[in-house]
Parts: structure tokens; C-alpha cells; sequence
């Protein structure tokens, strides 16, 4: 222990990781509780802490998905973020797709705001947890910071979030290289990307068209390939957004059994009506969205995994939607022929002396074609197996028992109290976790509305007044 800091408190929480969930975990504790002794400790080894992987950019191409009187961080005054968009411009207004910078503006000033308001102590780490420990017979943990700091607390909050993607199959030499990305929100290493060849993207989801954007913020001519098996694009958002409906469970679901099948036709069968009606598809998955978790709970394993493997694509692209001038974008770029959709999966890669050679069979005809590309971005999705996963608390976590993975492999086990569950099965007293491995309980857990909820909630039940 020799030159370690110990960093004691008889009231303390800390908290591992410092995006939305952590950031806004902190925020609604230092909002809910005025207590002197109370000290929070907020880690987080990217810099500056508050921003979070989405809103860690300062391309102002990159746009909420969101309309902004949606997005406020917290659950009980929903106008916080239009206000202070409007005060930053008067033009702004709920209905406004503002910047993800901005949105990281906002969040860090909450926290600063949050933290002048109250008489807690919030300290902030920059640095990396590597170990959460129990002290045995005690009611405390121990957490190690790669510094040597060692910080003993009565509760500790995981709160980390997206882990880069899963090298995709087959394996390839090609991973190693610097022509392989990764990590798709390492804008550094796409930014390095040079202009000889095209650029092949693996997916067509968010990311995706994140990726997009940003390889071609400064060169319009930029050849863009996007690879995935059914070749689906996120639908964009009305130009005159609704806020999200709110109300009774639908009616139309009331008896519908718990079958992912007899869900979808209900759903399908009400947009017919809707749409018939002058309406608009998106008012019934939007109405819905309140509801998802109750009826992700309610459904057998079986039935879940139907749904990841048959339906969850299709879902996805018309549940998480584009801001329309974004969308506008996109499909500019789609008809100019600077970017073009390949519907397919990957047979080999092969290295070149200055391009990837890529031989994809395509869905549609069963033909192979090759490729020529710069480079290839892995967008298929954040990896949530945390067998996988290398980070150094993960792997602790795991190794002495601590984690539990849900059987889908998307997210982790916890308990109603937001606690994780162990590998015995039992609850971990004063160990929580935030953030979007929630999906595995909640399913509708990963985006700014239903994450505000579950870090207030969180925050109350670490104070003791849920």
C-alpha cells in the first residue's frame, strides 16, 4: 500500500464512468440530497468527464436522433434542455435536431450546475477502475484506480456503457492492420483514412451512418460502401416532430398472447389503421414506447431470442429513426451514387500492399464479388458478451464472480433495486449498475428518455427515498 492514496468517507458512493448514466446518476444525487458527508466520486479515464461516447464530438454534422423536447437529463423538468438550447439560440425549440456537441455542452454543464447547487462533496477522477472488491464482514467496497489510488466506499455504481463492436467473421490478418477500424468512434483513426479507394463500412444502422458522415465531412467525392445482411437503413423522423404519446397500455395488445408473432401482427394491423385514418406509423411505435419493457418481461426466453434473431433489424430501424435532415442526407448520397448499399456477408479479407481486397457473397443472387476498399469500419453493433470483453474490472468482475451475463448476452443480471445479481444468483448488496446493459431486463434502456428515468430512480433508491 506504499504510496497509494486511500481515500476514506464514513457516506460514499462511487461512481465508474462518467457518460449519460453515470454523469446523470451523479447529477440526481447531488439534486436529491444536500448532505455535507455525503461524497461522490465520479471516475472516468476519457477526459472531459460528463459527455459520455456520443456526445464526446465536436463535428456539429453529427445530430441528435432525438428531437430536443425529448431529450432533456432530467426526468422531472422536461423543458431543461429547450431551455437552454434557447439560450443559446432563440430559433431553437422542442421540435430542433441540435448537435450531439451540444448536447455534451448541456450535459457537462448540468453536472457543473448540479454540483454549485449542493452541499455534497463531488470528486472527480480522471483515471481508470480496475478492481471493485467487497471488504469481507464489512459493508464496504474497495476500488482500485490505475494511478494506485485506492478508494473504499459504502456503494459503487457501474456505469459504463458501449464497448466496441466484435471482430466480425471470418477472421482475418486484416485485424491487426491500420487499414481494419474497430472502434467506429475513434474519429482519429477515420479521419486517417486517405482518399485512394473507397471506404467499406460493416453495417447500416446508426453508427454506421455516424461513420458515414464523418468520412465524408471534408471530401464530398469519397466513395462509401455499406455491407450488411439485409441491407436495412434507419427511417428518418417527420420534419414536424410529436412529442412521444403517452397513456394506458394499448388496447389493441390487451389479449395478445406472449408471442413475438402475434405482437408484430398486432402492431402491423394497427399501423393499417392508423395509417388509414390520415395517421402516421410512427404515433403507434412511439405509444408503444413506454410499454416495451413490460412486455419484453413478459415474454418467455424463447420468444426473446426470436426476437433478436428474426424481428429485432426491423424494429430497430423504425424505433430508432434519423433526424430528418440527416435522413435527407443520407438519401442524397445514396442517389448520387457516392454511396451504395451491398446486402451480403464477408468470405475473406485479403491485405494489399495499399487497398483490402473484400470477396462478399450477395444475398440477392448468391454471386460473389470483390471489392477494392481503403479500409474496412466495423459498425455491427456494441459488444455486450462480457465473456469477451478485455477491460481489466470486467475481467475481475467476472473472474471472482461478481457479474452475472443475461442469457441473451446483452446486458448483465441485476435485481429490481438495480443491483447486480452474481453468479451464485444472489444479489450483490450496494453494488448497482446504469446504463444501456440494462436492455437485457428492460429492453427500451439504451436512449436519453429511458435512461434519465432509471438514473433518477437509482439515485433515490442510493439515498433511500424510492
Amino acid at each position: 500500500m506504499a504510496n497509494h492514496a486511500l481515500i476514506i468517507s464514513n457516506q460514499s458512493i462511487v461512481i465508474i464512468g462518467a457518460g449519460y448514466s453515470g454523469t446523470l446518476t451523479a447529477v440526481n444525487i447531488l439534486r436529491e440530497h444536500s448532505n455535507k458527508c455525503l461524497q461522490i466520486v465520479l471516475i472516468d479515464n476519457q477526459a472531459p468527464l460528463g459527455r459520455g461516447l456520443a456526445y464526446r464530438c465536436w463535428d456539429d454534422n453529427l445530430l441528435l436522433n432525438v428531437p430536443a423536447g425529448n431529450m432533456s437529463a432530467l426526468a422531472n423538468e422536461p423543458e431543461h434542455f429547450v431551455a437552454y438550447c434557447k439560450a443559446i439560440d432563440p430559433a431553437f425549440n422542442g421540435g430542433s435536431f441540435v448537435s450531439r456537441r451540444i448536447y455534451g455542452d448541456y450535459l457537462e454543464q448540468t453536472l457543473t450546475q448540479a454540483e454549485k447547487d449542493s452541499n455534497c462533496n463531488l470528486q472527480k477522477i480522471s483515471g481508470e477502475a480496475v478492481a471493485v472488491r467487497k471488504v469481507p464482514d464489512s459493508n464496504t467496497f474497495v476500488v482500485n484506480i490505475t494511478d494506485g489510488k485506492v478508494i473504499e466506499a459504502n456503494k459503487v455504481i457501474l456505469a459504463f456503457g458501449h464497448f466496441p463492436p466484435k471482430n466480425p467473421q471470418p477472421d482475418s490478418t486484416l485485424f491487426t492492420s491500420d487499414a481494419y477500424i474497430s472502434n467506429p468512434w475513434n474519429f482519429t483513426a477515420l479521419d486517417r483514412i486517405t482518399h485512394h479507394h473507397p471506404v467499406l463500412i460493416l453495417g447500416t444502422g446508426h453508427t454506421a451512418i455516424d461513420a458515414l458522415f464523418r468520412l465524408t465531412s471534408s471530401n464530398d467525392k469519397r466513395k462509401v460502401i455499406l455491407l450488411s445482411r439485409r441491407g436495412l437503413l434507419p427511417q428518418g423522423h417527420r420534419f414536424t416532430s410529436k412529442p412521444p404519446m403517452t397513456g394506458n397500455f394499448p388496447a389493441y395488445l390487451e389479449k395478445t398472447s406472449n408471442t413475438v408473432l402475434a405482437h408484430m401482427q398486432a402492431i402491423r394491423k394497427e399501423v393499417k389503421v392508423r395509417e388509414a385514418a390520415g395517421g402516421n406509423w410512427r404515433d403507434v411505435i412511439n405509444e408503444l414506447r413506454p410499454h416495451t419493457p413490460d412486455i419484453w418481461h413478459k415474454l418467455p426466453l424463447t420468444e426473446r431470442r426470436k426476437f433478436l434473431t428474426r424481428v429485432a433489424a426491423f424494429w430497430d430501424i423504425h424505433r430508432h429513426r434519423l433526424a430528418p435532415s440527416a435522413d435527407q442526407r443520407l438519401k442524397k448520397m445514396l442517389d448520387s451514387g457516392q454511396v451504395k448499399i451491398v446486402t451480403g456477408k464477408v468470405l475473406r479479407y485479403e491485405k494489399q500492399t495499399d487497398s483490402v481486397l473484400v470477396t462478399i457473397r450477395q444475398k440477392q443472387n448468391n454471386a460473389k464479388i470483390a471489392l477494392s476498399v481503403e479500409a474496412v469500419v466495423n459498425c455491427t453493433g456494441p459488444n455486450y458478451d462480457i465473456t469477451t470483453l478485455t477491460q481489466p474490472l470486467l475481467v475481475q468482475l467476472q473472474n471472482e464472480g461478481y457479474l452475472k451475463q443475461d442469457p441473451l448476452k446483452i446486458g448483465l443480471e441485476l435485481d429490481d433495486q438495480y443491483q447486480v445479481i452474481n453468479q451464485d444468483g444472489q444479489s450483490v448488496q450496494q453494488l448497482f449498475y446504469v446504463g444501456p446493459m440494462l436492455k437485457a431486463k428492460y429492453w427500451e434502456a439504451i436512449a436519453v428518455p429511458e435512461l434519465r428515468i432509471h438514473t433518477y430512480q437509482l439515485a433515490r433508491r442510493l439515498l433511500d427515498k424510492a
